[in-house]
């Protein structure tokens, strides 16, 4: 039985992070884009704690207030005013309705006000986000408890434990450990939080009905990176799947009628032993050339995560492109460091009907991951996402990190040169490949790979191919013709679609989180981050090779694009239907904190 302090301790800490997503959403997403946030204390304080307002006690902080249209108010204290909506909160979240009295709300009854004053302002409604969100904050608690024990790696550790190590997820998310999980297969098995590790599911096919795809790789060289075929009789190959996924793919009748059959066999969980990553479906597998990214049809925050067909060929045609490009034009990259993605595999029966030969392929579709590991080396590797989150005492994991290497805290110098060289790292390739090239990564702190020399930033790896877009007007010209037309459409953005995404993860997603996590206690650093940020951006200015109006734009102090997280999960709708807003520039006139 669990320490019943143990569980209440969980719980509590469970909540403080999940109210804290929710309210970095409201304020992004909602209270700044539409004027309803307020640096100052409310009218009425009835019910607001005393010792929350002392005047005098610098310390204390700076009083929010957001008032929105339907009559509700949430107020807490936070570090600093910040025009990207990323604060440390100082205070519990007092809410309020009409005349009511300020009250500190049960989490419940929080997430509910919450949700129906952001009902209100979009007309949009989901009966199941509600729900949601109460699963996310209890999973949430089962993983803080897992981890309190302090048994397994300190989650910076080295670069699985960084995979396994981020137990609050998305902090802009509503619900960033909501999965429609199969009520019968514990997480603890299969979810990286709980340090799963297991093997991965076997299945022997008819080697006619495989689909592949390589770049500098044979045929076998690719299925030796899924399975391993010395098993595998004359005309069969062994694929792998996620061990969630192949319970779900043999419910399904169309495979039972395979299996009795005899043209599929199931293997079991007879393959590698392998862990799973943050992702939930990309599995890490030491020692081994390669990630494996198999398909897994269970909705994780917003979206199923299954490997669409068409997804499968875009992966290897970015993959060629990437591989061209630093052959060819390697100027022109800004530095650019990618994971590789060299092949692919899916099967479906070879007299499968055009509908179901989809289905079966995104059931079995898998994607080989260049295991950076083997050059980089696992201890000199972090993921980003986990590396500016924070631990249990809701403390960023960073400082403990570089204290490790370094003997002591940095000071402000340390930590803004730091800094400098991070964003550097990330700003610079992924902006010559938008302007140069007319390429869109998705550079999100989980896409974003810290290799280190004693803590110190040595090289910024971005993965994940299959989220790469081009855009119509250039990176779509770089790519041979005949594509199919559902595979050019997965390819295809806008170059204003291209910026939007690219903007919100390098500044939102993934900068902002970076400036708040090294400013913690130290909010004076902020603008002075920002101000390297600026700075960065006018010498890669410089750099490129063609215009950059965008770019002009965002250094003159533009607004910039925040992805709706919120808002797409409110419509019920999925991940790349989610809209943007836009918030005002971090740095131009003088921001002040506290």
């Amino acid at each position: 039985m669990q320490d019943p302090d143990r569980r209440v301790l969980s719980n509590r800490v469970s909540e403080l992070a999940s109210t804290r997503a929710l309210l970095n959403c409201l304020i992004k997403e909602f209270a700044l884009p539409e004027n309803c946030l307020r640096y100052s204390w409310p009218q009425e304080m009835g019910g607001i704690a005393p010792g929350s307002y002392l005047e005098g006690l610098q310390w204390k902080g700076i009083p929010l207030t957001i008032s929105l249209p339907n009559g509700q108010q949430f107020f807490v204290i936070v570090d600093r005013r910040d025009r990207l909506g990323s604060h440390r909160y100082l205070s519990d979240v007092y809410a309020r309705k009409a005349d009511d009295n300020w009250r500190c709300l049960m989490f419940p009854e929080f997430v509910a006000q919450l949700l129906a004053a952001c009902e209100h302002m979009t007309c949009a409604s989901n009966d199941e986000l509600l729900d949601q969100v109460l699963q996310s904050q209890s999973l949430t608690a089962a993983i803080v408890a897992h981890n309190m024990g302090g048994s397994g790696p300190a989650p910076l550790s080295g670069y699985l434990a960084s995979e396994q190590g981020l137990w609050f997820g998305h902090p802009n998310h509503p619900a960033p450990k909501a999965r429609l999980w199969p009520a019968h297969l514990a997480q603890e098995t299969y979810a990286p939080e709980f340090q799963a590790r297991t093997a991965l599911h076997l299945f022997d096919v008819p080697r006619e009905g495989l689909r592949i795809t390589a770049n500098g790789l044979t045929e076998d060289q690719v299925l030796a990176g899924f399975a391993d075929q010395s098993c595998a009789g004359p005309g069969r190959a062994i694929i792998c799947l996620h061990p969630v996924q192949a319970q779900l793919f043999v419910q399904d009748r169309r495979v039972q009628v395979l299996l009795e059959l005899g043209e599929l066999r199931d293997l079991g969980t007879t393959g590698a032993l392998a862990s799973p990553t943050a992702s939930m479906r990309t599995w890490y597998i030491e020692g081994h050339d390669y990630f494996i990214k198999g398909s897994l049809n269970v909705r994780i925050t917003n979206c199923v995560r299954k490997n669409a067909w068409y997804e499968l060929e875009s992966t290897l045609i970015i993959d060629q492109l990437f591989q061209r490009l630093q052959q060819t034009q390697p100027e022109t990259l800004g530095g650019l460091s990618t994971v590789a993605e060299p092949g692919s595999l899916s099967w479906a029966p070879k007299h499968a009907m055009e509908v179901d030969g989809h289905w079966f392929r995104e059931q079995t579709g898998a994607i080989l991951r260049e295991n950076f590991c083997r050059r980089s080396g696992a201890d000199l590797s972090v993921m980003a996402g986990t590396l500016f989150a924070h631990d249990i005492h809701s403390q960023p994991l960073v400082h403990r990190f570089l204290q490790g290497f370094n003997g002591q805290a940095l000071d402000d110098e340390q930590l803004l040169d730091w800094f400098d060289r991070y964003q550097a790292m990330l700003l610079r390739p992924v902006l010559a490949l938008f302007f140069n090239h007319g390429v869109v990564m998705e550079p999100h702190l989980q896409n974003s790979i810290l290799i280190h020399d004693n803590g110190q930033p040595r090289q910024l790896l971005l993965r994940d191919f299959e989220g790469v877009k081009l855009t119509d007007e250039l990176g779509m010209a770089g790519i041979d013709v005949g594509l199919h037309p559902r595979v050019r459409q997965s390819l295809l953005y806008t170059r204003e679609q291209g910026w939007s995404r690219i903007s919100y993860c390098l500044l939102i997603n993934n900068l902002s989180e970076a400036v708040l996590a090294l400013s913690w206690e130290r909010a004076h650093l902020a603008p002075l981050m920002w101000q390297r940020v600026e700075q960065q951006l006018r010498t890669i200015r410089d750099e490129l090779v063609r215009p950059a109006p965008e770019l002009d734009a965002m250094i003159a102090g533009e607004s910039i694009a925040c992805k709706t997280n919120l808002k797409v999960r409110l419509a019920a709708k999925a991940d790349r239907q989610a809209g943007y807003v836009n918030l005002r520039s971090p740095w131009g006139e003088e921001v002040r904190y506290g």
